[in-house]
Protein backbone atom coordinates (compact mmCIF):
# COMPACT_ATOMS: atom_id res chain seq x y z
CA UNK A 1 0.00 0.00 0.00
CA UNK A 2 1.48 3.33 -1.01
CA UNK A 3 1.17 6.56 0.96
CA UNK A 4 -1.86 7.87 -0.95
CA UNK A 5 -3.66 4.54 -0.57
CA UNK A 6 -3.02 4.63 3.18
CA UNK A 7 -4.43 8.16 3.43
CA UNK A 8 -7.63 7.08 1.69
CA UNK A 9 -7.91 3.81 3.61
CA UNK A 10 -7.41 5.19 7.12
CA UNK A 11 -10.53 5.35 9.24
CA UNK A 12 -11.36 5.23 12.94
CA UNK A 13 -11.53 1.59 14.04
CA UNK A 14 -13.73 0.92 17.06
CA UNK A 15 -13.63 -2.88 17.24
CA UNK A 16 -10.48 -5.00 17.21
CA UNK A 17 -9.50 -8.65 17.31
CA UNK A 18 -7.32 -9.93 20.18
CA UNK A 19 -4.31 -10.24 17.87
CA UNK A 20 -1.25 -8.38 19.12
CA UNK A 21 0.92 -6.34 16.79
CA UNK A 22 4.37 -7.97 17.10
CA UNK A 23 6.98 -6.10 19.09
CA UNK A 24 9.36 -5.93 16.13
CA UNK A 25 6.65 -4.43 13.93
CA UNK A 26 5.91 -1.82 16.60
CA UNK A 27 9.59 -0.96 16.86
CA UNK A 28 9.83 -0.48 13.09
CA UNK A 29 6.65 1.61 13.08
CA UNK A 30 7.81 3.85 15.92
CA UNK A 31 11.24 4.37 14.38
CA UNK A 32 9.63 5.35 11.07
CA UNK A 33 7.11 7.66 12.79
CA UNK A 34 10.00 9.37 14.56
CA UNK A 35 11.26 10.61 11.19
CA UNK A 36 8.56 13.29 11.48
CA UNK A 37 9.69 16.91 11.21
CA UNK A 38 9.81 19.26 14.17
CA UNK A 39 10.88 22.85 14.73
CA UNK A 40 14.69 23.02 14.89
CA UNK A 41 14.67 19.22 15.29
CA UNK A 42 13.43 19.56 18.88
CA UNK A 43 11.46 16.28 18.62
CA UNK A 44 9.24 17.24 21.59
CA UNK A 45 7.06 14.14 21.51
CA UNK A 46 6.84 11.39 24.09
CA UNK A 47 5.18 8.09 23.19
CA UNK A 48 4.12 5.34 25.57
CA UNK A 49 2.86 1.87 24.67
CA UNK A 50 0.55 0.28 27.24
CA UNK A 51 -0.45 -3.37 26.89
CA UNK A 52 -0.92 -6.59 28.84
CA UNK A 53 -1.63 -6.42 32.57
CA UNK A 54 -0.81 -2.70 32.64
CA UNK A 55 -3.53 -1.99 30.07
CA UNK A 56 -6.03 -4.21 31.87
CA UNK A 57 -5.45 -2.26 35.08
CA UNK A 58 -5.66 1.11 33.31
CA UNK A 59 -8.84 0.07 31.52
CA UNK A 60 -10.43 -0.99 34.80
CA UNK A 61 -9.69 2.38 36.40
CA UNK A 62 -10.98 4.27 33.37
CA UNK A 63 -14.25 2.35 33.36
CA UNK A 64 -14.68 2.89 37.10
CA UNK A 65 -14.15 6.64 36.63
CA UNK A 66 -16.63 6.76 33.74
CA UNK A 67 -19.24 4.73 35.63
CA UNK A 68 -18.84 6.97 38.67
CA UNK A 69 -19.24 10.05 36.44
CA UNK A 70 -15.96 11.41 37.77
CA UNK A 71 -15.37 15.07 36.82
CA UNK A 72 -13.33 15.58 33.67
CA UNK A 73 -9.94 17.20 34.25
CA UNK A 74 -8.24 17.41 30.84
CA UNK A 75 -4.80 18.94 30.60
CA UNK A 76 -5.83 21.15 27.69
CA UNK A 77 -8.92 22.29 25.81
CA UNK A 78 -9.28 20.48 22.50
CA UNK A 79 -11.88 22.60 20.71
CA UNK A 80 -13.14 26.18 20.85
CA UNK A 81 -16.38 26.70 22.75
CA UNK A 82 -18.64 27.34 21.02
CA UNK A 83 -17.58 25.67 17.79
CA UNK A 84 -17.81 27.72 14.61
CA UNK A 85 -21.19 27.11 13.01
CA UNK A 86 -19.92 25.01 10.09
CA UNK A 87 -17.77 22.88 12.39
CA UNK A 88 -20.67 22.32 14.76
CA UNK A 89 -22.89 21.22 11.89
CA UNK A 90 -20.37 18.61 10.75
CA UNK A 91 -19.82 17.39 14.33
CA UNK A 92 -23.57 16.99 14.80
CA UNK A 93 -23.90 15.15 11.50
CA UNK A 94 -21.10 12.76 12.51
CA UNK A 95 -22.63 12.09 15.94
CA UNK A 96 -26.09 11.45 14.55
CA UNK A 97 -24.61 9.37 11.77
CA UNK A 98 -22.78 6.88 13.96
CA UNK A 99 -25.79 6.39 16.24
CA UNK A 100 -28.02 5.80 13.22
CA UNK A 101 -25.42 3.42 11.75
CA UNK A 102 -25.43 1.41 15.00
CA UNK A 103 -29.23 1.48 15.26
CA UNK A 104 -29.24 3.56 18.44
CA UNK A 105 -32.35 5.69 18.82
CA UNK A 106 -32.35 9.31 19.90
CA UNK A 107 -33.98 8.51 23.25
CA UNK A 108 -32.12 5.28 23.97
CA UNK A 109 -29.97 6.68 26.77
CA UNK A 110 -28.69 3.27 27.87
CA UNK A 111 -27.27 2.40 24.46
CA UNK A 112 -25.90 5.91 24.03
CA UNK A 113 -24.09 5.62 27.34
CA UNK A 114 -22.76 2.19 26.36
CA UNK A 115 -21.49 3.72 23.11
CA UNK A 116 -19.64 6.44 25.05
CA UNK A 117 -18.31 3.84 27.50
CA UNK A 118 -16.51 2.05 24.66
CA UNK A 119 -14.06 4.95 24.54
CA UNK A 120 -12.92 4.09 28.06
CA UNK A 121 -12.52 0.43 27.13
CA UNK A 122 -10.21 1.67 24.37
CA UNK A 123 -12.66 -0.17 22.10
CA UNK A 124 -11.32 -3.47 23.39
CA UNK A 125 -7.87 -2.92 21.86
CA UNK A 126 -5.05 -4.98 23.34
CA UNK A 127 -2.46 -2.24 22.75
CA UNK A 128 -2.71 1.53 23.11
CA UNK A 129 -0.25 4.31 22.33
CA UNK A 130 -0.39 7.47 24.43
CA UNK A 131 1.18 10.59 22.96
CA UNK A 132 2.45 13.40 25.14
CA UNK A 133 5.00 16.15 25.52
CA UNK A 134 6.83 17.96 28.30
CA UNK A 135 4.13 19.71 30.32
CA UNK A 136 6.38 22.51 31.56
CA UNK A 137 7.53 23.50 28.08
CA UNK A 138 4.74 23.03 25.57
CA UNK A 139 3.25 25.64 23.22
CA UNK A 140 0.90 25.56 20.25
CA UNK A 141 3.74 24.68 17.90
CA UNK A 142 4.63 21.70 20.08
CA UNK A 143 1.20 20.23 19.37
CA UNK A 144 1.85 20.84 15.67
CA UNK A 145 5.08 18.82 15.83
CA UNK A 146 3.53 16.02 17.88
CA UNK A 147 0.70 15.78 15.37
CA UNK A 148 3.18 14.80 12.66
CA UNK A 149 4.27 11.76 14.67
CA UNK A 150 0.69 10.83 15.48
CA UNK A 151 -0.33 10.94 11.82
CA UNK A 152 2.69 8.83 10.87
CA UNK A 153 1.60 6.20 13.39
CA UNK A 154 -1.95 6.05 12.07
CA UNK A 155 -0.94 5.91 8.41
CA UNK A 156 1.79 3.38 9.15
CA UNK A 157 -0.65 1.09 10.96
CA UNK A 158 -3.08 1.35 8.06
CA UNK A 159 -0.37 0.54 5.52
CA UNK A 160 0.57 -2.56 7.55
CA UNK A 161 -3.02 -3.83 7.59
CA UNK A 162 -3.87 -2.68 11.10
CA UNK A 163 -6.20 0.03 12.33
CA UNK A 164 -6.44 2.65 15.05
CA UNK A 165 -8.72 5.25 16.58
CA UNK A 166 -7.35 8.62 17.75
CA UNK A 167 -8.83 9.63 21.10
CA UNK A 168 -9.06 12.90 22.96
CA UNK A 169 -11.89 11.47 25.07
CA UNK A 170 -9.55 9.53 27.36
CA UNK A 171 -7.53 12.67 28.05
CA UNK A 172 -10.19 13.75 30.56
CA UNK A 173 -8.55 11.58 33.23
CA UNK A 174 -4.82 12.36 32.88
CA UNK A 175 -4.18 11.49 36.51
CA UNK A 176 -5.04 7.87 35.71
CA UNK A 177 -2.42 7.85 32.98
CA UNK A 178 0.18 9.24 35.37
CA UNK A 179 -0.81 6.59 37.91
CA UNK A 180 -0.29 3.72 35.48
CA UNK A 181 2.59 5.03 33.32
CA UNK A 182 5.72 5.55 35.44
CA UNK A 183 7.84 8.67 35.06
CA UNK A 184 5.13 10.86 33.54
CA UNK A 185 4.78 13.48 36.26
CA UNK A 186 5.85 16.21 33.80
CA UNK A 187 4.03 14.80 30.77
CA UNK A 188 1.12 16.60 29.18
CA UNK A 189 -0.87 13.82 27.55
CA UNK A 190 -2.24 14.82 24.15
CA UNK A 191 -4.08 11.79 22.77
CA UNK A 192 -4.59 8.06 22.98
CA UNK A 193 -4.39 5.64 20.05
CA UNK A 194 -5.90 2.18 20.50
CA UNK A 195 -4.69 -0.02 17.65
CA UNK A 196 -4.69 -3.54 16.35
CA UNK A 197 -6.25 -5.75 13.70
CA UNK A 198 -9.75 -4.53 12.76
CA UNK A 199 -12.42 -7.11 13.61
CA UNK A 200 -13.78 -8.68 10.40
CA UNK A 201 -17.46 -8.04 9.78
CA UNK A 202 -17.68 -5.32 12.43
CA UNK A 203 -20.65 -3.02 11.88
CA UNK A 204 -19.16 -0.03 13.69
CA UNK A 205 -15.92 -0.27 11.70
CA UNK A 206 -17.90 0.29 8.50
CA UNK A 207 -18.93 3.77 9.61
CA UNK A 208 -17.16 6.54 7.74
CA UNK A 209 -18.38 10.15 8.02
CA UNK A 210 -18.54 12.19 4.83
CA UNK A 211 -15.50 14.27 3.90
CA UNK A 212 -15.58 17.69 2.34
CA UNK A 213 -14.58 17.80 -1.32
CA UNK A 214 -11.12 19.28 -1.78
CA UNK A 215 -12.53 22.33 -3.53
CA UNK A 216 -14.31 23.28 -0.30
CA UNK A 217 -11.04 23.80 1.58
CA UNK A 218 -8.23 23.86 -0.99
CA UNK A 219 -7.27 26.91 -3.06
CA UNK A 220 -4.51 27.44 -5.60
CA UNK A 221 -2.90 30.87 -5.78
CA UNK A 222 -0.81 31.47 -8.89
Amino acid sequence: MNALDAMHARRSIREFTDELVPAETIRQLVEAAGRAPSSKNTQPWRLYLVQGAALDSLRSDYLAAFDAKSPAKPGYQYSPNPLPEAWAARAKECGIGIFKHKGIGRDDTAKRSAHDRENFRFFGAQQVFFLGTQASAYAHGTFFDCGFVFDNLMLGLTALGYGSCPQYSVMIYPDLLRKHIPGTEDTLFIAGLPFGRPKPGSLVNEFQPARLPADAWFKTVA
